[in-house]
C-alpha cells in the first residue's frame, strides 16, 4: 500500500476537509430523519463505515494515484457502491422513502462517495500489499507470526514435525465433530426447518418427486427406514432423524477438514488454519446448519470443496497433470454437486466452458474426460434414482418465474387502477381465474403461487409481462432489487423477518406452529427434547427472531449475506488489478451461483451459505501467498 511520508498540501487539506464535512453533514441529516421516525440503525454498520471512511481520509487515501485501476474507474465503483447503500437505506425506512426527494438522495450519494472512494483505495492497497508481502517477513504481521512460531516451536517439540495431511485431517475432523455435537445435543434429534415438511410428505404420503433434490430426499428416507429397524429403539422417528443428522455432520466435518489440510499444504499460516477449524467447530452458523435437515448444508460444503479443486487446477505447479486419484475425486465431487442442487447444472456448464478455455494448454484432455464422465455419471445416477424411487417430475414452470411474477405483482399492487380490461383478463387467466397476485417485496412465493403452468397460459404471461414492463420499467427494476436486497444492502433485515411469519431469524430453525398437527402425522415419533433449554436459548438469540449479533457492528458485518457478495466482487477486481486473471476461474461457479440466486424466490442465509464459505476460502488462499504456485497457462 502507498505510504504517505509527507503532510497534506494546502489543496489536499481543503479537498479532504470538504469531503469530510460533506459526509458528516449528510450523515447527520440521515440520523436526524431516522431519529424523528424513532428508528435508528440497530446494527450500527453505517456509523462504522462512516468512521472507517473518515480514517481513510485522514490517511490521505483520497489522493492515492494508482491502486489497480485508473481514478475514474475507482470513482465509478465507489459511486455505484454508495448508490446501492443509500438506496437500500431509503427503501428500508418508509418515512425516508416518502419524505426525501430524489434531489436530496442524489446529494447524499455525492457527499458519501468520497468516503467510499477513500475506503476502497485503502482496501485495494491493503490487498496488493498483503499479496506482495505474503512470502516475506518484512510485513509487521509476518514478524509477529514468526515470533509466535518460534515461541510455539520452542515449547512443543511435536509441532516441529512435518505436517501430515492424514493426521491433520483426522485431528481437524475430530475437533469439528466435537463442536457440532453441542448443537446436536441441544436440538436432538435434528433441526426441522420448513423445507423438510414437503420432503417428509413425499416419503410418507404423496410419493417422491424431483422438486427437491431427489438424492437428499432419499438420504432422509433411508435414515428413517434404518431407524425403524434398529434394535432397542422405542422412538424410531427420532432415531432415524438423529441418524441423518449424524450423517450430515460427518459429511460437513469431512469437507471442512479437507479444506483445512489443503490450506496447510498450500502454506497458509498454521494459526490461521487453526482459527479456521475452531470457527467451523464452534461458530453457531456452521453447527446449526450441520444439524438442520435441509438440502442446502451439504450442497454448501460441496461448493466450498469444489472451489478448492478449481483453485488447484489453475495453480498447479507441475508440468504433469494431477494423478488419477485427484481426477477421480474431482469427478465424484462434480457428480454430487450436480445431484444436490437441481439448477446447479447451469452454473456448472458456464464453469466448464471457462475452465476448458483457460486451461487449453494445461492437462486439457484430462479435464475434458473428467467433465464428460461427470456429466454422464450425473445423468445416469439421476435417472437410476428416479426409476428406482418412482419419482415424478415436479419442477413446476412457475419455479423459474420468481422475478417476472414479482415485477407484475408490484405493478398490480401500486397501479391497479391503471390496468386495462385486457390486462385484467390476461392476469385472471395466468393466475388461475383467481384474485390478482399478492405482492410481498422480499419473497416471490406468494406472487407466483397460483400461476398456471400450461404452455398457452405461459405465453399469455410472457406477453403481459412485456406489456407491463414497457409501461412501468421503474417498478420492474425496483421489484427485482427489493427481492434481492439481502444480497446488496449491508444493513438489510428483510431476509430475517419478512420471508414467512413463522420462519423469522437468521437461519429459520423452526417450522410453522400451525402445521404442528401435520408434522405429527408425517413423523409421529418426532418430539424435540427440551433438556438443554439453556443452550437452545443461546442459539435462539443467535439464529431466531432477536439476533444479538445485530448490535455488534463488526460481528454484524460478517453475518450479512450482502457482505460476501461485495467481497466476491472485490476478489474479482483484485484478480484483475493484480493481473492474475487465472485466479478468477475458481470464482466462476460461485459467480454463476449468485446469478441463479438473483433469479430465485428470496434471499435466505442458507441459500447464500455456499457463497459465504467459498468466498472465505478464496480470500484466505488469495491473501496467503499461494499465488507463488501460480502459473500462466
Amino acid at each position: 500500500m502507498e505510504k504517505i511520508k509527507v503532510g497534506f498540501t494546502a489543496q489536499e487539506a481543503v479537498a479532504t476537509g470538504i469531503a469530510a464535512a460533506a459526509a458528516l453533514l449528510a450523515s447527520g441529516r440521515i440520523f436526524l430523519l431516522l431519529h424523528r421516525e424513532g428508528n435508528l440503525y440497530t446494527m450500527g454498520l453505517f456509523p462504522l463505515a462512516l468512521l472507517f471512511g473518515i480514517y481513510c481520509l485522514w490517511k490521505k487515501a483520497l489522493f492515492m494515484r494508482e491502486v489497480f485501476f485508473a481514478v475514474w474507474v475507482r470513482v465509478a465503483l465507489a459511486a455505484v457502491f454508495t448508490a446501492f447503500q443509500v438506496t437500500g437505506l431509503i427503501w428500508s425506512h418508509p418515512g425516508l422513502e416518502a419524505g426525501v426527494n430524489r434531489l436530496e438522495i442524489l446529494v447524499w450519494i455525492v457527499c458519501l462517495t468520497p468516503l467510499s472512494f477513500a475506503g476502497q483505495n485503502v482496501l485495494f492497497g491493503l490487498a496488493a500489499h498483503c499479496v506482495d508481502k505474503a512470502g516475506k517477513e518484512k510485513a509487521a504481521g509476518g514478524k509477529i507470526l514468526g515470533k509466535l512460531d518460534a515461541w510455539f516451536m520452542g515449547r512443543f517439540a511435536w509441532a516441529q514435525k512435518e505436517f501430515s495431511p492424514k493426521k491433520g485431517f483426522l485431528y481437524a475432523f475430530l475437533v469439528i465433530m466435537l463442536g457440532f455435537l453441542i448443537p446436536f445435543a441441544a436440538y436432538y434429534p435434528a433441526i426441522m426447518a420448513y423445507d423438510v415438511i414437503p420432503q417428509l410428505d413425499q416419503i410418507r404420503i404423496s410419493g417422491y418427486t424431483t422438486h427437491h433434490p431427489l438424492i437428499h430426499t432419499l438420504m432422509l428416507s433411508m435414515s428413517l427406514k434404518i431407524g425403524e429397524i434398529l434394535p432397542f429403539v422405542s422412538n424410531t422417528d427420532r432415531a432415524g432423524l438423529a441418524l441423518y443428522s449424524l450423517l450430515q455432520m460427518t459429511v460437513v466435518s469431512g469437507c471442512f477438514s479437507y479444506v483445512y489440510t489443503f490450506f496447510r499444504r498450500k502454506g497458509v499460516n498454521r494459526y490461521l488454519c487453526y482459527l479456521f477449524v475452531l470457527c467451523v467447530a464452534f461458530y453457531p452458523t456452521h453447527g446449526l446448519l450441520a444439524v438442520s435437515i435441509t438440502k442446502d448444508t451439504i450442497y454448501a460444503v460441496l461448493v466450498m470443496v469444489f472451489t478448492v479443486f478449481a483453485w488447484e487446477i489453475v495453480t498447479w505447479r507441475g508440468e504433469e497433470s494431477p494423478g488419477k486419484g485427484w481426477f477421480a475425486g474431482y469427478t465424484a465431487l462434480t457428480v454430487l454437486l450436480l445431484l444436490f442442487r437441481n439448477n446447479s447444472i447451469y452454473a456448472w456448464v458456464l464453469y466448464v466452458i471457462v475452465t476448458l478455455f483457460v486451461c487449453r494448454r494445461k492437462f486439457y484432455r484430462n479435464l475434458c474426460i473428467s467433465h464428460g464422465i461427470a456429466f454422464l455419471a450425473y445423468l445416469l445416477a439421476n435417472t437410476l434414482m428416479i426409476q428406482a424411487s418412482g419419482a415424478t417430475s415436479n419442477t413446476y414452470a412457475r419455479e423459474m418465474l420468481s422475478v417476472p411474477a414479482q415485477q407484475i405483482a408490484r405493478v398490480v399492487a401500486f397501479h391497479e387502477e391503471e390496468l386495462t380490461a385486457q390486462d385484467r383478463e390476461n392476469l385472471s387467466i395466468v393466475w388461475n381465474q383467481g384474485e390478482l397476485p399478492e405482492y410481498v417485496p422480499a419473497i416471490a412465493d406468494r406472487s407466483k403461487r397460483d400461476i398456471v403452468g400450461e404452455k398457452e397460459v405461459l405465453k399469455t404471461f410472457a406477453g403481459e409481462w412485456i406489456s407491463l414492463g414497457c409501461r412501468y420499467p421503474g417498478e420492474y427494476w425496483k421489484a427485482f432489487l427489493l427481492k434481492n436486497k439481502g444480497m446488496w444492502y449491508l444493513e438489510d433485515t428483510t431476509y430475517l423477518n419478512d420471508v414467512y411469519s413463522y420462519a423469522k431469524g437468521y437461519l429459520q430453525i423452526s417450522y410453522p406452529s400451525d402445521q404442528q398437527e401435520y408434522m405429527a402425522a408425517l413423523a409421529p415419533g418426532y418430539v424435540r427434547h427440551q433438556k438443554l433449554q439453556f443452550l437452545q436459548s443461546v442459539y435462539r438469540y443467535f439464529a431466531a427472531g432477536d439476533e444479538v449479533w445485530r448490535y455488534l457492528p463488526p460481528f454484524a458485518l460478517v453475518m450479512q449475506p450482502a457482505f460476501y457478495c461485495w467481497v466476491l466482487l472485490f476478489y474479482c477486481l483484485c484478480c484483475i488489478g493484480l493481473k492474475k486473471p487465472l485466479l478468477l476461474v475458481p470464482a466462476v461457479y460461485v459467480i454463476a451461483l449468485v446469478g441463479t440466486l438473483l433469479l430465485g424466490p428470496c434471499v435466505l442465509t442458507r441459500y447464500l451459505y455456499p457463497v459465504m464459505l467459498s468466498v472465505t476460502v478464496l480470500g484466505i488462499l488469495a491473501l496467503s501467498g499461494d499465488d507463488r504456485d501460480y502459473r500462466e497457462s
